[in-house]
């Protein structure tokens, strides 16, 4: 669900902002028109670099508006309010847009046996976690939720492109895979207009598109959950590429010295109880590794490491990951492609299924 209040954002708050992210790192690269607005619940920052005519810029935010008002959820005028409000009666024709990423989430849900499911939001609604009133939910109120999630409830019809649910009480929400299909939107749009180089970072999925001046790799920062507003804890090297992370230190509440995130199990009900801080997903498409962040996270390490061939295969994609573990150790998924450097010298680095 996304947090839709306005808040003032000051440039050095979006300084801050942008740091406290997984970092790109863009120190060979000059930088003199970057552009940043809110839209999706979180702050938008596009940089073209001497490409950065505001023409493009336009198209840009003017898409991510678009994108913004077709998958808000709470506009009465959203497909996505359309759909929770009526799908469970009569099939719902959406715009191409919400009917591409439902198609994509259902693939991905069905590879990661439900663990990425966009009919959590039930669940998401009982412990409002990104909320101002958090609530910490009974198991009553979950189990009286549970028999409403479940991806297999959406029906799809390609050829009339409407989403009908198989019961009432389901709903759904795009929190997990709206900014990575955004993302993929602005890269179409650097492409269209052949756009040397650019950063796009909506809220932490980060893009980096084309090639670095000097014909280097970009720089990108995966966060130390410990101390998510410091420096990264690592860097990776890669080409043009999408890197996406979900971790328990992103959106939460306390009570009782006790730490409720927002990542939900489908299955539990309960936010997921692991030896996690976060997983990071590396993709050509955003969309992907959005989605992809969050099934890994539920799923664990071992079990995601056990599945992630099939789901490159399935998805005919090349999938890297990266695991932050509790007690201060780094895990890359296997054959992991791309130069890695921890920077941090009390965390340690282990093979893949160890």
């Amino acid at each position: 669900m996304y947090i839709l209040n306005i808040v003032k954002i000051t440039l050095k708050a979006v300084t801050v902002f942008l740091l406290s992210m997984a970092v790109v790192m863009l120190s060979s690269c000059s930088n003199p028109s970057p552009r940043f607005e809110r839209y999706l619940g979180t702050v938008c920052f596009v940089n073209l670099y001497e490409k950065g005519r505001p023409d493009y810029y336009d198209e840009i935010f003017d898409r991510l508006k678009q994108i913004d008002e077709e998958f808000s959820f709470g506009s009465v005028k959203s497909d996505v309010y359309r759909i929770n409000a009526f799908a469970a009666r009569e099939s719902v024709h959406v715009c191409d847009d919400v009917f591409s990423v439902l198609e994509t989430a259902k693939k991905i849900s069905e590879l990661t046996g439900g663990a990425f499911d966009v009919t959590i939001e039930p669940l998401v609604d009982l412990w409002r976690i990104n909320s101002t009133t958090p609530h910490i939910a009974t198991q009553d109120e979950i189990d009286a939720r549970l028999p409403f999630v479940g991806y297999e409830s959406v029906i799809l019809d390609p050829a009339l492109k409407t989403v009908r649910f198989a019961k009432d009480g389901v709903k759904i929400d795009f929190g997990g895979i709206a900014k990575g299909f955004a993302a993929d939107e602005i890269a179409k749009i650097c492409k269209k207009h052949k756009i040397k180089r650019a950063v796009i970072d909506l809220g932490g999925n980060v893009y980096v598109f084309g090639v670095k001046k000097k014909g280097e790799l970009w720089n990108v920062g995966i966060k130390n959950p410990e101390y998510p507003d410091s420096a990264p804890l690592i860097k990776v090297s890669v080409p043009q590429l999408s890197v996406v992370t979900s971790g328990i230190y992103e959106r939460f509440f306390e009570k009782n010295d006790k730490r409720y995130h927002h990542i939900l199990s489908p299955d539990s009900g309960y936010p997921v109880e692991n030896d996690l801080y976060s997983s990071s997903v590396l993709c050509s498409n955003s969309m992907v590794a959005d989605a992809l962040t969050t099934a890994f996270f539920v799923l664990g390490r071992e079990k995601s490491l056990e599945i992630l061939p099939a789901v490159e295969e399935g998805l005919g994609l090349d999938i890297a990951a990266v695991f932050i573990a509790k007690n201060h150790s780094v895990y890359f998924s296997e054959n992991f492609p791309y130069s890695k450097k921890i920077l941090y010298s009390d965390w340690r680095i282990h093979r893949a299924h160890e």
